[in-house]
């Protein structure tokens, strides 16, 4: 039974299995109190059937979940004060805005005036007070999507749950979407489980993410943190974008460790002692500088590359760039009016970044 008051609801070695195939290995993992949880991961990596397992809809093979330290995990679905939301709005039709709202409170028994209440209260929270009338078929994607929200919170659930609930909708919707889950999150207090495959959605939403990868947490932390210092190659190639350089004769030397790559010598910052695999020397694209000459002695790493494929992008563009024939090119965007972005490929460049920038990945 776990003695800290802000955990919500914990998952102790939560397993799930068909057959001989498991989705899910031993999961352990806490929801905090009012905090906003992503559960991040590839297709097929166990994080959408974590979240039935959370609401109820599946019972683990093996393990237990706690609420409050209460083990619920034979509890079903509709004994579970959570709300759902998925990926399709699943709204009545026929009804109104206010109508498909005010379900959940009818067959709570709610009465009236207070079902009235509480309607009109979470309907200006999702920002729909003008569409109370409205059918579903009237609204945008968006806007159904939002009442689908409001219908979820309305009756004042522990948690809200939400399986992937901005998938249909196109990039800009999305993005609009996005701040308003938080603006949402933040008014309502309520503790928030969000499912998504999308890296830049769980960057921008998050308290913390859960990455999933073949049924195991492979992480889980802020989003700074996991951005920042990912703590395996899994982890640093799934999240953003992130340059990788194979290091041959690695030493550390007090909080850093030195290796070569090629004929370059490169270092990075190595708090912790050396394991015992072999080393990758990570950088994400932002951290680095392109320079058409060799910069001068001081600035950090520095390593000769030649320029290769690019793709237009508007205010930037994305440069692919070789540093030798057994290496994945390195990936680097530069604004549009860059020299380097004119620059036909093959051209010898050189590429610069901060010591305190890069970090070591087992290989």
């Amino acid at each position: 039974m776990s003695s800290n008051p802000s955990i919500q609801l914990s998952a102790q070695g939560i397993s799930q299995y068909y057959g001989k195939f498991t989705a899910l290995d031993a999961i352990n993992l806490d929801v905090r109190q009012g905090e906003f949880l992503t559960l991040l991961g590839p297709s097929g990596s166990g994080k959408t059937t974590l979240l039935m397992i959370l609401a109820g809809f599946l019972s683990p093979s093996a393990g237990k979940l706690l609420e409050h330290g209460v083990d619920i995990s034979q509890r079903p679905a509709e004994k579970r004060n959570y709300g759902m939301v998925f990926q399709g709005y699943a709204l009545f039709p026929h009804m109104s805005v206010a109508d498909n709202v005010a379900y959940p409170l009818r067959i709570r028994g709610v009465k009236a005036e207070e079902r009235q209440r509480r309607v009109k209260h979470i309907i200006e929270v999702v920002g729909l007070g003008a569409h109370l009338d409205k059918k579903p078929s009237e609204l945008s994607g968006g806007q159904q999507q939002r009442v689908a929200i409001a219908r979820a919170l309305v009756f004042e659930p522990d948690m809200l749950l939400l399986d992937e609930p901005l998938s249909a909708l196109d990039k800009n919707l999305r993005e609009q979407l996005q701040t308003e889950l938080q603006r949402i999150h933040r008014q309502v207090g309520t503790s928030f489980v969000f499912v998504t495959h999308d890296q830049g959605e769980a960057l921008a939403l998050s308290t913390r993410i859960a990455i999933f990868n073949q049924g195991r947490l492979a992480q889980v932390d802020t989003p700074q943190v996991i951005y920042d210092r990912p703590n395996s190659r899994f982890v640093a190639e799934f999240l953003g974008k992130m340059n990788l350089f194979p290091l041959q004769d690695v030493a550390r030397h007090g909080s850093q460790a030195s290796g070569r790559c090629g004929d370059s010598q490169l270092h990075a910052a190595a708090p912790q002692p050396l394991g015992s695999q072999a080393q990758l020397l990570a950088v994400r694209p932002e951290h680095m500088t392109l320079h058409t000459q060799r910069p001068e002695a001081g600035s950090g790493n520095v390593l000769p590359a030649y320029l290769g494929d690019r793709v237009y992008q508007g205010a930037s563009t994305h440069l692919a760039l070789n540093v030798s024939a057994d290496q994945a090119p390195i990936n680097l965007s530069v604004p549009g009016d860059h020299p380097g972005a004119r620059l036909p490929s093959g051209t010898p460049v050189w590429l610069s970044w901060p010591v305190q920038h890069g970090f070591l990945l087992d290989a």
